[in-house]
């Protein structure tokens, strides 16, 4: 077998994780080489007889025998000799060394963002998730989450609904629907952007798998936002994660009395950078609207960025006042979409302001 086919080997002998697998890399050299010295594995330290009693009953025909199942299901290996093998998790302590990958990943030019919170999200959250993503996504920012109830689904759906593209890291096989009422996002996000896991098809969701799933959206994005969550919620080890990884930490301000803001405050108090809006996390990383649009391959027109564009925004809110983004949309006979990218540049450079209800105006 090749190389990638034996690594897919290696990861399918029970007990052989990532850890495991770095081991056997540095050992043997390949994993080819340790495919072949499977039977050998008693002698390195931690592995014992057990782990290589279980790789000789892993064959080729089944290492084959799932190849195909994942070809079938549209996905693929991935791994740090890929092109598109995730640039943040290269620079972490013991990059993943096989990914399972269902759809298209961004393109390492573009800026990476997680946006993560609570299951029991409060609707405003929702609302500012969903908002968030949908402005970044616009403008060429891949939004990375990890496709939970709450908070996660809603960051996934905003960047679809943006047009853009968004990654969710799993905890589970890429057979599996989980939580199953997202089953129709897994879709979309296949089609439209990436699935990414550490584990082969078959495995279920498990609470263990989640802190492994959590370490890889730190690590994938340069920056996290926490938009909801206690200070002891699985979100809030995300973030702390990223910033051990020394990612950029942001979090969304909240009611002083809900208890869903305890995360995102503590983290204020502590130095995060406060995120209002898409705005304000464009600012603090040095993103340009326009410039992450070319990065996702986008003419600057197409995108919202272009001066024809801006110029009409202008003239619109010089007749109407203040007005949405939607309103603009409507106004303008154009896709909202296509409005985001411009609108965030004339607010990053002081043309128009943001009022209440994220509506646009000119400045007094």
């Amino acid at each position: 077998m090749d190389e990638r086919l034996c690594l897919l080997g290696l990861r399918l002998v029970p007990g052989v994780g990532p850890k495991r697998i770095r081991i056997l890399l540095d050992r043997y050299g390949s994993a080819a080489a340790a495919w072949r010295e499977r039977a050998k594995w008693e002698e390195l330290p931690g592995f014992g007889p057990g782990l290589a009693v279980a790789a000789r009953r892993v064959g080729e025909d089944a290492v084959r025998e799932h190849w195909a199942r994942l070809e079938a299901l549209g996905a693929r290996v991935v791994t740090p000799a890929d092109a598109d093998y995730p640039a943040g998790l290269r620079h972490m302590p013991a990059p993943p060394p096989i990914l399972f990958v269902r759809g298209q990943l961004p393109t390492e030019a573009q800026g990476w963002l997680a946006i993560v919170g609570t299951r029991r999200a409060t609707p405003q959250g929702l609302r500012t998730a969903w908002s968030l993503a949908r402005d970044l996504a616009a403008v060429g920012v891949a939004v990375v989450s990890g496709l939970a109830r709450g908070i996660d689904g809603a960051a996934h759906r905003g960047a679809l609904d943006g047009h853009g593209r968004t990654v969710a890291v799993l905890g589970c096989g890429l057979d599996f629907a989980y939580p199953p009422e997202h089953a129709d996002l897994m879709e979309e996000i296949a089609a439209r952007g990436a699935l990414v896991t550490e584990y082969p098809l078959g495995v279920q969701p498990q609470p263990g798998h989640f802190p492994t799933r959590n370490r890889l959206i730190a690590a994938m994005a340069q920056a996290v936002v926490l938009v909801e969550g206690s200070r002891r919620s699985g979100a809030m080890k995300t973030v702390t994660l990223a910033a051990e990884l020394g990612r950029e930490v942001m979090a969304v301000p909240g009611d002083v009395g809900r208890w869903s803001s305890e995360g995102p405050n503590q983290l204020l108090r502590e130095g995060a950078t406060l995120v209002r809006h898409a705005a304000d996390v464009l600012e603090s990383m040095g993103w340009t609207a326009v410039g992450l649009a070319a990065a996702a391959g986008e003419a600057p027109d197409a995108a919202g960025g272009g001066d024809s564009a801006a110029d009409r925004i202008i003239a619109c809110l010089r007749a109407n006042g203040a007005m949405t983004v939607d309103e603009l949309a409507a106004s303008l006979g154009m896709p909202a979409e296509a409005l985001v990218g411009a609108v965030m540049g004339l607010e990053l450079t002081g043309r128009v302001v943001r009022h209440a209800g994220s509506r646009f105006a000119l400045p007094q």
